[in-house]
């Protein structure tokens, strides 16, 4: 991945979409899953578990900690029938919200694993779904229409989940995107205390010898044809951008891991209403962090 964030630095922000194809192509090995989910998910989340576990610097470290998960153990934002064992053998999971800001809100998640799970349905020989009972329910649906015509994934969530990927990547180990309607933002802007919430989001992380993450943020409203307005609106989610960046720098975790540094000091372009952060761990500096998380997470003497 050398030289990856020279080029990432390099291409635009993208200042709107990138070229949405006309007809819909057949899912990828790892886009068959986000076939799966049910139209309208405004949050999905990605985490490819067998690329992490499979990277020569950190895989070792991230099979340790899957596999010290216990009942008892938290994972921010995954259901607590996935906490555990499951994550620790699971390939590949993906977490979709709906209803984001609303009393209806829920999200389902989606794990590839042969083993069991507590709580969940199996959709597929591969797959086991996590959710309300209606939810797995579409997703089972959802599954055995794939067996007989494979589903695809819409155009504009493929040019989303894509706009923040470098041209040449061949993956990721994680992977966010956003779209976000005017109530979700302002409930997502509360939830968090940020001052804005970005209409759309589009984050691209993975590993090689070093780390890089890039995110792509659209602080547009549709309903804004105000050109000044629009401006206004850019440089303040950059504002926020950076005030999020600095804020999980000086959270405990990251500062044992030391790489607070790389958060404050990530360089951020806007073009038009989109702002993109360029997030970069070097080699040398990347396996220093898995060597901290190792003693980290080595039983006390």
């Amino acid at each position: 991945m050398k030289g990856l964030l020279v080029v990432v630095a390099l291409a635009a922000c993208g200042g709107g979409h990138a070229a949405v194809p006309t007809t819909p192509k057949p899912p990828s090995a790892d886009e068959q899953l986000l076939a799966l989910l049910p139209d309208g998910a405004q949050i999905v989340i990605e985490i490819d578990l067998a690329r992490l576990r499979a990277n020569a610097v950190v895989g070792e470290t991230a099979k340790q900690v899957l596999a010290s998960l216990g009942a008892d153990s938290h994972v921010p934002g995954l259901p607590v029938s996935v906490l555990g064992s499951p994550l620790a053998k699971a390939d590949r999971v993906v977490l979709a919200a709906y209803g984001v800001g609303t009393a209806q809100a829920t999200t389902v998640t989606l794990l590839v694993t042969g083993g069991t799970v507590p709580g969940g349905i199996r959709i597929s020989p591969t797959v086991v779904a996590l959710g309300s009972e209606d939810w797995t329910g579409q997703l089972q649906t959802r599954a055995a229409l794939a067996t007989e015509h494979p589903l695809a994934v819409p155009a504009p969530v493929l040019a989303l989940r894509d706009h923040a990927m470098p041209k040449g990547s061949t993956g990721a180990v994680v992977r966010i995107t956003a779209r976000l309607s005017f109530d979700a933002r302002i409930a997502l802007a509360r939830m968090t205390g940020l001052t804005a919430a970005p209409a759309e989001l589009s984050l691209w992380c993975d590993l090689a010898d070093d780390l890089a993450i890039v995110v792509d943020a659209d602080a547009s409203d549709p309903s804004d044809r105000n050109v000044k307005a629009k401006k206004h609106s850019a440089r303040e989610l950059a504002h926020t951008l950076r005030g999020v960046l600095t804020m999980l720098a000086d959270t405990p975790l990251i500062r044992s891991l030391g790489v607070p540094t790389s958060l404050v000091d990530a360089r951020l372009v806007t073009e038009g209403t989109w702002v993109r952060a360029i997030v970069d761990v070097g080699p040398r500096h990347l396996a220093r962090v898995a060597e901290r998380a190792r003693a980290m997470l080595a039983p006390p003497p």
